[in-house]
């Protein structure tokens, strides 16, 4: 059975993919309403890529969010990939509210980079709800057994 912590951080993960969907649609509304489309295929191809890429994003996390773990060794692993990807949403967090304490517009322009920020800090939450909703095992190996074994 699934704890409320994991639903709880489950809910944090798909927040914070979803904002980051929502600006990466909103920067291409502004680029549509401002003639953007009209630099050359790469940039539209670009452009585009970013939007699916981020909605392919959001519906593999909603999956993988599920996930549990029920042995000492995975439960050590899993919990460890849960904190390094908290670990990584930190650093791209930061990064993004210094640009965004740097230049504070609210805009249609800016929607992709405040979707971004949301999104970060939310995941970030989630993926370190989801390593502590996992109990630190003590005495386990660090190896991966292959899956036809």
């Amino acid at each position: 059975m699934v704890s409320t912590q994991r639903r709880m951080a489950q809910k944090w993960i798909v927040f914070g993919y979803s904002a980051m969907f929502v600006g990466t649609v909103t920067g291409v509304v502004w680029q549509l309403t401002n003639q953007y489309f009209q630099q050359g295929w790469r940039v539209d191809e670009n452009t585009l890529t970013a939007v699916f890429a981020s909605f392919a994003a959001l519906i593999a996390w909603w999956f993988l969010s599920r996930i549990v773990a029920d042995k000492p060794d995975q439960i050590s692993l899993i919990r460890r990939a849960f904190l390094g990807l908290s670990l990584q949403a930190f650093l791209f967090s930061a990064n993004t509210v210094i640009y965004l304490v740097s230049y504070p517009n609210f805009s249609l322009q800016s929607g992709a980079t405040w979707g971004y920020g949301v999104g970060t800090i939310s995941t970030m939450i989630g993926f370190f709800m989801m390593a502590k909703s996992y109990p630190s095992v003590p005495n386990t190996t660090d190896h991966v057994v292959p899956a036809d074994t």
